[in-house]
C-alpha cells in the first residue's frame, strides 16, 4: 500500500495535508494501479456458489494535520522565494509554498520521499534536493556560539544549562562503524551538545560529533567553557559533567580574572567509594536537578521533528540539519510568544 499526497489545505494552526491510498498488486511488475471506483467481493454461500456483492465506493483519502504555524511556512516559503530570485531559478516544479510544505512534513512528520514524490508529479532525487537546499538556508541563519553567549550576558543571564544528546543513525559500515557508536546508549549515532537558558529554551546547537565522544569531551572540544567564561557565564550540566572543574582549577593565567580563574562549574555531587552522600548533599543535589532539567525540555522540542528519530541522510548534513531545526524551533517559540502577548 502507497500512501499518496495530493493537495495542501491551510488550516487554522498549521496544514492539512490530504493523500490517496494506492495499491498495486504483484511487486515489481512497475504497472500503474488501476483507478478503483468500488470493491467487489466473494461470498460464498453453502450451496457452493459466489455471487458478486458490489459495495459503496471507498474514499481512498485521508487529512493529516501538520503541526506547524502557519506563520512558519510563510516566513520559510518567503525564504525559499529570495533564494530563487538570488540564484536567477526561471522555473521551478512547484511555487515555494508547496515546497516549504512539503520539506516541513519531511522534517517534522518524517515523510518518506516515495511517498511525497508520486502525487507531486516530482522524483525523489528532486524532493532530496529541495530538502538539503531549504535546510542549507535554515542553517545560515542559526546562531554562532560567541554571539549567543554575548546576547545571553547582555539579557543578564548568569548560569547556562549545558547538556548532550545522541541522534541516532543508521549502522555504518568499515571504520566509522566503531567510531558511532555510543556505548553510552548502545546504538550508533551522532553527538550533539546544546546550550539553554534557565527556561529551557535552545540558544545553540554544536556541530555533529561521533558518538562515542562523551559530553564532557565535546565541551572542550568546542571550548564551551572558555566562550562563556569570557562573557562571565557559568555552566551547569549534569553528573557527565563531573571533572570539567579541575579544568578551572588549572587554569593558573586566566585573561579573564586576571591571575587563577575564578569560573564556577556547576554540577551535581556524585557518591564515591566509602563516601556516601550526605543528607544535605541529596537536599542539594534535588534543588540543582530542578534547575537543571529545564534543558530537557529544550531536547524535547528539538526532536518533535521526527526526521531525528533515526536519521538516514549522510551524516556530513547532521550538522546541517540540526542548526535548521534549531532556527525552526526558535520560529515557532517565537510565533506562539507573539501570539500570547497579541490582545484578542
Amino acid at each position: 500500500m502507497l500512501v499518496l499526497v495530493s493537495r495542501v489545505d491551510g488550516g487554522g494552526f498549521g496544514c492539512l495535508v490530504t493523500g490517496l491510498v494506492g495499491c498495486q498488486a504483484g511487486a515489481g511488475n512497475g504497472v500503474e494501479p488501476p483507478e478503483v471506483d468500488q470493491v467487489v467481493t466473494q461470498e460464498t454461500t453453502s450451496g457452493g456458489s459466489a455471487p458478486t456483492v458490489p459495495h459503496d465506493p471507498i474514499d481512498g483519502s485521508y487529512r493529516s494535520a501538520l503541526p506547524v504555524s502557519r506563520a512558519t511556512i510563510t516566513w520559510l516559503a518567503g525564504l525559499i522565494r529570495a533564494y530563487r530570485a538570488r540564484i536567477g531559478s526561471r522555473w521551478r516544479k512547484v511555487s515555494p509554498g508547496r515546497q516549504a510544505v512539503l520539506v516541513l512534513a519531511m522534517l517534522r512528520k518524517d515523510e518518506r520521499l516515495w511517498d511525497l514524490a508520486r502525487p507531486n508529479a516530482v522524483s525523489a532525487s528532486t524532493l532530496r534536493r529541495w530538502l538539503l537546499e531549504v535546510i542549507g538556508l535554515l542553517a545560515a541563519r542559526a546562531p554562532r556560539l560567541d554571539r549567543v553567549v554575548r546576547r545571553l550576558a547582555a539579557r543578564g543571564v548568569t548560569v547556562v544549562l549545558v547538556d548532550g544528546t545522541l541522534i541516532r543513525t543508521r549502522r555504518r559500515t568499515g571504520r566509522h562503524n566503531r567510531a558511532n557508536y555510543s556505548g553510552k546508549h548502545k546504538h550508533h549515532g551522532l553527538n550533539v551538545l546544546a546550550l539553554t537558558d534557565e527556561q529551557g529554551r535552545l540558544e545553540w546547537l554544536s556541530p555533529a560529533l561521533a558518538g562515542r565522544i562523551a559530553d564532557i569531551t565535546a565541551a572542550r572540544h568546542h571550548r564551551v567553557r572558555e566562550r562563556l567564561h569570557r562573557a562571565g557565564l557559568d555552566p551547569a550540566g549534569d553528573k557527565g559533567f563531573q571533572g570539567w572543574h579541575k579544568d578551572v582549577r588549572e587554569t593558573r593565567d586566566c585573561d579573564h580574572c586576571h591571575g587563577r580563574c575564578a569560573q564556577v562549574v556547576l554540577t551535581p555531587d556524585k557518591a564515591e567509594v566509602n563516601h556516601p552522600r550526605t543528607e544535605a548533599q541529596k537536599t542539594a543535589n534535588g534543588v540543582f536537578n530542578a534547575m537543571r532539567c529545564a534543558v530537557e525540555g529544550g531536547f524535547a522540542a528539538l526532536k518533535t521533528w521526527r526526521i531525528l528519530d533515526k536519521l538516514r541522510l549522510h551524516p556530513r548534513h547532521a550538522t546541517t540539519l540540526v542548526r535548521a531545526l534549531l532556527v525552526l524551533v526558535q520560529h515557532e517559540q517565537a510565533t506562539r510568544d507573539t501570539a500570547s502577548t497579541t490582545p484578542a
